[in-house]
């Protein structure tokens, strides 16, 4: 294009820290252990968390010439492009165009993106270089592209992206077994809210319930504007408007242990092949049989994130001001408040309370949102259980 310039071009110096990269980090190995023991999910997010450290922790650094954030490094823009599909501990599945390839990360960018966020996600768009030399399919990752979505949770001390890049999230939650928890609903709904991602309501294992329950809880969400689909393996019920739904999008399957997101998804693609697994006959909570994230490409269009079920889900990164935003049913009456700064909590006033009082907010919607607002200000207004 005119007035462009035809010189290569010039790149930024950044700090990254040394010790990251260079230093073995000393560790409580019994400390660990017991953490292993309580939460077997400490393994799983292992790969692909990342830790915040203590206010005032110092590290050498070192200075490292790239490229503005919109672009890749200088010496990978003509790199080939692939997808992460799965991260088992150091090394990341990429996809190109078909074509698998093993792939670690070049150090400098490694310490450079865990300086700044969770270095590697599936769904992750990226630019590799193959290993020479290498008789197998094995690359080294030179530049991971912006994120344009993200479903992340807060997982201890960490943040961890369940997925990035993809289109809409498909949260699950069965109608029982484990029994259905419409406040952990909310949860995912507003995780995928903040995250840029399209949440599709999935109630699955309708046959286990009554036909009067399953309209109850598909109602209060749809009335709402969401699309809720129920689901059942064993009726073949819901299958072909999953595959609607799904087909030329990518998607994420989400949602606590036990549910049965391996299930449906064998069910509305056969060709997927995902393991799955029994609930516990004592507790009759939901066994890990996803061990790990991965995305697959589906026969009929499009591509499916297929998620570890989670024990807990805790919001990542949504501050108590922001959380009315994410109840869609809450927005058109946000500025009929009294007060500007209405918390939608004690206040005189609140448009959101007269509308629960009213009938027109589920009351379980305004407890949700209650309670994640009350944890984030810590004023006793945090209920548990």
């Amino acid at each position: 294009m005119a007035g462009e310039s035809s010189g290569p071009r010039r790149g930024r110096k950044v700090r990254v820290d040394l010790r990251r990269n260079r230093d073995r980090v000393a560790r409580d190995k019994q400390a660990w252990t017991r953490g292993v023991r309580q939460d077997s999910a400490k393994t799983d997010d292992a790969a692909t968390a990342e830790s915040v450290g203590r206010k005032g922790d110092l590290a050498r650094k070192r200075t490292i010439i790239v490229a503005d954030d919109s672009h890749a490094p200088l010496d990978a823009a003509n790199l080939p492009v692939g997808i992460i599909v799965a991260v088992r501990g150091l090394i990341a599945e990429v996809d190109a165009e078909g074509r698998r390839l093993n792939c670690t990360v070049r150090r400098v960018l490694w310490s450079r993106l865990k300086s700044t966020r969770q270095p590697l996600a599936v769904g992750d768009r990226v630019r590799f270089a193959t290993t020479v030399g290498s008789t197998a399919e094995e690359g080294v990752i030179e530049h991971v592209e912006p994120r344009v979505t993200t479903l992340t949770r807060q997982y201890e001390d960490r943040v961890q992206v369940l997925a990035a890049n993809v289109d809409q999230a498909l949260v699950m939650a069965a109608a029982d077994q484990p029994t259905l928890r419409p406040h952990l609903l909310d949860r995912f709904l507003v995780a995928a809210h903040k995250g840029g991602l399209k949440p599709i309501i999935v109630i699955n294992k309708i046959d286990l319930r009554s036909d009067e329950f399953i309209e109850d809880v598909c109602t209060r969400y749809a009335e709402i504007g969401y699309t809720v689909l129920p689901t059942s393996v064993t009726l073949s019920a819901g299958l072909d408007e999953c595959r609607e739904a799904m087909r030329g999008k990518t998607s994420v399957f989400v949602g606590i242990s036990g549910v049965g997101k391996s299930s449906l998804l064998n069910a509305i693609d056969p060709e997927v092949n995902r393991r799955v697994g029994e609930l516990g006959e004592t507790s009759r909570r939901g066994r890990h049989t996803t061990t790990v994230a991965e995305l697959v490409r589906l026969s009929f269009g499009g591509w499916v994130v297929d998620t570890p079920g989670l024990r807990q889900f805790e919001l990542a990164h949504v501050p108590a001001d922001e959380i009315e935003a994410y109840f869609i049913e809450f927005r058109p009456l946000i500025g009929q408040c009294k007060y500007h700064n209405c918390r939608h909590l004690r206040e005189d006033g609140c448009a959101i309370r007269a509308a629960v009082e009213a009938g027109d907010i589920h009351p379980e919607r305004y407890a949700s949102y209650e309670r994640m607002v009350g944890e984030r200000m810590g004023d006793g207004w945090a209920q548990h259980g």
